[in-house]
């Protein structure tokens, strides 16, 4: 093997609390380098009344989630790639139509899909599809188009086109479809030195439903005192009814017109639960206000945050935060929180909500081979009829979910 190529493992045994009682849990993944292609596989399964924990052998769908990833890179340190495996933070185009996609909210119900992008000297292509084993998914393309037009300071001046579409909706059109199409022009402005700045003008609609029309600007520094990159970003988008931007996004796997997150505050008191957000096609006309900020320090560390506030009837707000990070001797550290159907800041601060989601993973070393694993996930599981006849029809709902699995292992390889 070459010096950089490598095969690592890894088994962990623990107790696991999920959702309401503690388990026994056991984890294997394995993790490997070859040339241009990195994978990994493996997944916890958890002891259940009569074997496994249901949703973890309910289906044969679930062999194919031990697929934690598969990456294939045209050359090193090329942006022309292909990746297999549970899709998270996707964004296309501005994030008008999708930003922060994935399928992973309800972890037992984590679809494996594919993304992609392969670039040119003056056109990169992207998509994804949040499911290589089924027809009822989403896909999503974009293409960037750079014309090396000029107007004033402003340079570089590129197009870039963006649709989304939910195949397990009734076709194209109608009040059952989602069908989104994006449109931006960005530019570079000049003569700012290391520090370059973008400005964006984005339209974008659902068709049979609503529109947006905004614009803003990215700032970005490649290098900051040799330590750092830098990118943020401050948007503002005024939107038709029936449209939000980001609407594909954190929760849309499992809050959409077919699947709906239950208000787990009624749930446990209420002959009919409340269901949480507010339908697209309920949205009323409203602005939103964005504001992003992205650091990565050299190999080493990664924060991002995202923050959407929404200006209107609904709350229709939303928040990311994210931060992973390399420890020393093979260890690492990943926090990520989700909020959305909120209304302001202080909202965002007081009350938890029921559109929620909190990943804590922390991998510590412990001499040459050993190692802790700790996960705590707050995401969600899916109601079936023997959680209430109510549930047997209409819907699919979701309900919140609780883990935390404190397991402790031994490393091979590497």
């Amino acid at each position: 093997l070459r010096p950089e190529d490598r095969t690592a493992g890894a088994v962990y045994g623990g107790p696991s609390y999920l959702p309401d009682t503690w388990r026994a849990a056991a984890r294997v993944e394995v993790d490997g380098i070859r040339d241009r292609v990195s994978f990994g596989i493996g997944n916890t399964i958890h002891s259940g009344d009569s074997g496994l924990y249901g949703p973890e052998d309910d289906e044969w769908y679930d062999l194919a989630r031990q697929m934690r990833y598969l990456r294939i890179n045209s050359t090193t340190g090329a942006r022309s790639y292909l990746r297999v495996g549970p899709v998270e933070r996707v964004t296309l185009g501005s994030g008008a139509l999708v930003r922060g996609y994935r399928t992973t909210a309800a972890w037992d119900e984590r679809r494996i899909g594919v993304e992609g992008a392969i670039e040119g000297r003056r056109i990169r292509l992207a998509g994804f599809s949040d499911d290589v084993l089924g027809v009822n998914g989403v896909v999503g393309v974009e293409a960037r188009i750079a014309s090396g037009a000029r107007i004033g300071p402003v340079r570089s001046i590129g197009l870039t086109l963006a649709g989304v579409h939910d195949l397990g909706r009734v076709g194209i059109r109608g009040d059952s479809s989602l069908t989104g199409v994006e449109a931006t022009l960005r530019g570079t402005v000049t003569a700012l030195g290391p520090v370059a700045v973008r400005p964006f003008a984005t339209y974008a609609r659902y068709l049979s439903h609503g529109s947006t029309l905004g614009g803003g600007v990215d700032v970005s520094s490649s290098n900051v005192a040799d330590v750092l990159r830098v990118r943020g970003r401050v948007a503002a988008f005024g939107s038709s009814s029936r449209f939000e931007p980001g609407h594909v996004g954190a929760f849309y796997a499992i809050s959409n017109d077919d699947e709906r997150i239950v208000d787990d505050r009624t749930f446990f008191d209420e002959e009919t639960p409340e269901l949480a957000a507010t339908p697209l096609d309920s949205l009323s006309a409203g602005v939103d206000v964005i504001v992003d900020l992205r650091l990565l320090a050299f190999g080493r560390v990664e924060a991002s945050q995202h923050f959407r506030r929404h200006i209107g009837d609904d709350a229709a707000s939303a928040f990311a935060f994210r931060v992973a990070g390399r420890l020393p001797g093979g260890g690492a550290l990943a926090f990520e929180l989700h909020r959305e159907d909120f209304r302001g800041i202080f909202d965002l601060i007081q009350d938890l909500g029921a559109v929620n989601s909190l990943l804590l993973d922390v991998r510590v070393p412990v001499g040459r081979r050993g190692m802790v694993f700790v996960r705590s996930r707050y995401g969600y599981r899916r109601l079936t009829e023997t959680d209430g006849a109510e549930y047997a029809d209409g819907p699919r709902r979701y309900l919140v979910e609780r883990r935390f699995e404190p397991i402790v292992g031994l490393r091979f390889g590497g």
